[in-house]
This record gives C-alpha cells, structure tokens and sequence, in this order.
C-alpha cells in the first residue's frame, strides 16, 4: 500500500511539473508576440511622425505668419527670381523695417532664415532645422503646397490655405 501512494505522489508531481512547464511556455509566447507586435508599432509611429514632421513644421510657420501679403514663394534671393532654391518668403514689420524670415532646403537639411527684407545673403547663414531629402513650396491663389522628403526619402504633402488671402503687399 505504501508502494502505491509513493507512486501516485509522483505522477501528480510530474503532472504539476508538466502544467507548471506549458504554462511558463505560454506566457514566454505572449510576450514575445507582444514584444514584437509594440515593436512595429513604434516603426510605423516613428515612420508617421518623420514624413510628417517637416511639413507641420512649415505648415505652423505659415499660420503664425497669416497674414495680408506676408507670404510669397520663390527664389531664395528674390521671391520673384527663381535661383534654383525653392524658398518661402514670410515678411514682417519690425520697428518700421521688413523683415524676411525664409524657409529653404539646402545641403540635405532644412534651414531658417531671419534677415532684412531683399537681402543678399548666402544659405549657409541660416540656421538648420532638421535633416531632409527636399523641400518645394506651390503657390497658387491663397493656397500654399508643401511637398517635403525627410531623411530617409519618404515624401510628405500638406496644403494650407491662407485665412488672409494672397498677395504681397511690403
């Protein structure tokens, strides 16, 4: 009889042994399922906020700067004179003087540029913002076309359209 209890003992301890095993299994496959499943997601997030980064980011320039004729689109030198630098013009009044602040890519980043109004100045004495691939602006009428490619090449578009109309009036 004794033999008899001494063997039921182990099989229930190897029957606990055995649950105890497939369930610690189980929980390792969860995680690793989650692990991997939160792993895309953060990629698809990042992947989401760097194409579309640089486009809010212009896009919340312009609508600080909305205003009656403070936004032109055109060369960096010159709004009206394409230099192969697609730029956009913002233009402020500052203690009686017009002030320039210009959004450009040059040199694989996007910069910013505060300077005096018609100013000659090079690219390079703005400041950069963030690593990109290209940027171009479309004007037509009161809508603004922002195309932008961020570091890795990925194009993002947005449009805004401008709650003060068109027209540069310095």
């Amino acid at each position: 009889m004794a033999k008899m209890k001494s063997q039921k003992h182990n099989i229930e301890s190897a029957f606990v042994l055995v649950l105890f095993a497939v369930f610690a299994v189980t929980i390792v496959a969860v995680l690793a399922l989650g692990a991997n499943s939160y792993r895309k997601l953060v990629e698809r997030d990042e992947e989401s906020y760097n194409r579309r980064i640089i486009t809010s980011y212009v896009c919340a320039k312009i609508r600080d700067n909305d205003s009656i004729g403070a936004l032109e689109v055109g060369g960096f030198t010159k709004a009206d004179t394409p230099d192969g630098i697609d730029t956009l013009h913002m233009y402020q009044n500052i203690e009686g003087e017009v002030y320039d602040t210009r959004i450009y890519y040059y040199d694989n980043y996007i910069y910013e540029l505060l300077t005096l109004a018609d100013n000659k100045i090079d690219p390079e004495a703005g400041s950069p913002v963030m690593e990109a691939k290209g940027l171009s602006f479309q004007m037509n009428g009161n809508v603004v076309e922002i195309t932008a490619r961020d570091a890795e090449g990925r194009e993002g578009t947005m449009t805004v359209a401008l709650r003060s109309g068109s027209g540069v009036i310095r």
